[in-house]
C-alpha cells in the first residue's frame, strides 16, 4: 500500500478549498478505499490547529476539529527517535523546525510527502520524494 505523509500546508489547503484541495480530496478519497495510507505527524496535527484558530477563532474550530479528526487520516506520535530525526532533518536541508516533521517522517516511512511548501523544492528527489500542491492564484 502506498503511503502518503501531508504536511500541515496541504491539509490547510484542503480545509481552505484552496488550490490543491481537489488533490487532498482525491487521496483522502483513495485512503477511504484502502488504496493508500495518509499520515500526519503530531507536530503538523498541531501546527494545523494552531493556523485555523489564528485564521477562525475557538468556536469554528471547536466545531471543525470532530471533521478534521474523523478524516482517514492517521497521527503519527513523536517520539524521542522521530523528534532527533526531525532536528537532524532541520539541520540538513535548512527547514522550519514542524516541517522537518513531515519530512523526516515521510524519509522514515519511504512515503511521498504532499505539500504546498515550497521550502521543501530544494531537497533533491533522490533524498525525498515530494509531490508539490499547485501553488495559489492570485485574487
Amino acid at each position: 500500500m502506498n503511503k502518503i505523509i501531508l504536511d500541515a500546508s496541504a491539509l490547510l489547503r484542503f480545509v481552505d478549498n484552496d488550490a490543491g484541495a481537489d488533490r487532498i480530496e482525491a487521496l483522502l478519497d483513495q485512503a477511504r478505499t484502502g488504496k493508500v495510507e495518509i499520515v500526519i505527524s503530531a507536530v503538523n496535527w498541531g501546527e494545523i490547529v494552531h493556523s485555523l484558530l489564528r485564521a477562525r477563532g475557538g468556536e469554528q474550530v471547536n466545531e471543525l476539529l470532530p471533521k478534521l479528526r474523523a478524516l482517514p487520516i492517521k497521527i503519527s506520535v513523536v517520539t524521542q527517535d522521530s523528534a532527533e530525526d526531525a532536528a537532524k532533518f532541520k539541520y540538513s536541508h535548512k527547514l522550519a523546525y514542524a516541517d522537518a516533521f513531515a519530512g523526516s517522517l515521510a524519509l522514515s516511512q519511504s512515503a511521498t510527502l504532499v505539500t504546498a511548501d515550497q521550502d521543501f523544492r530544494p531537497i533533491p528527489a533522490s533524498a525525498l520524494k515530494v509531490d508539490f500542491l499547485p501553488n495559489k492564484s492570485k485574487s
